[in-house]
């Protein structure tokens, strides 16, 4: 059954399980041994789903994972029309699995980015967007995507290239350079108003059209 994306997706999870999350089943075998992470190898299908799976267990993060939710939640408020923390199901030459997205946000017809939160920037979050999120989006909602890191706070351990302030110019990096971009929150309009923007490409001027139809299970 397909659902639009604004109707049926375009909602905030209430839950208490932090977005960004990848799970495997029936063991986790498939971790990659360079990455923290799983990495997507061949990946046959992926779908978007309507809510968490039965099989995962809700958490209640505390501490530092409470905090980075609490700032993720801020950040997903800046963009209503965004997807938070969105499961997937998918299978690859690993198997199958599901993970959970932080925040999908429409930059069509140029592309969609897909936005990996972090209240300080960590070792993994870059590679996790190329190697897991942005294959399975793109799969899933039939689109291009670009990956961007959205930090609160940087550790200049594993900062890399340039830092923005705005999500429009973060995407546009990121697709440029096929790699993706850094993006540090500090509570400031995500994306602003064209006469204070800066150029921007052509196409990404166009008016932002919805996130496709997805299926769902």
């Amino acid at each position: 059954m397909k659902h639009p994306a604004g109707e049926a997706l375009l909602t905030k999870r209430n839950t208490d399980t932090a977005a960004g999350e990848a799970l495997e089943y029936p063991t986790n075998k498939q971790a990659h041994p360079h990455y923290p992470h799983r990495v997507i190898l061949n990946l046959r299908w992926a779908h978007a789903l309507t809510s968490r799976p039965d099989c995962i267990p809700a958490s209640r993060p505390r501490g530092a994972k409470a905090a980075g939710l609490r700032f993720e939640r801020a950040l997903a408020k800046q963009l209503p029309t965004a997807l938070h923390g969105t499961w997937f199901a998918f299978e690859d030459a690993q198997g199958r699995g599901f993970c959970q997205t932080d925040i999908i946000y429409s930059l069509l017809p140029t592309y969609i980015a897909v936005i990996e939160v972090k209240y300080t920037l960590v070792p993994g979050a870059h590679s996790k967007l190329s190697n897991l999120y942005l294959p399975i989006v793109s799969m899933a909602m039939q689109r291009p995507t670009v990956g961007v890191v959205a930090v609160k706070n940087l550790d200049p351990r594993y900062r890399r290239g340039r830092i923005h302030t705005d999500l429009e110019e973060a995407a546009l990096h990121a697709s440029e350079s096929g790699y993706p971009s850094l993006l540090q929150w500090s509570g400031q309009q995500l994306i602003p108003p064209p006469s204070k923007a800066v150029r921007r490409e052509a196409t990404l001027r166009s008016p932002i059209t919805p996130i496709p139809q997805v299926v769902t299970n």
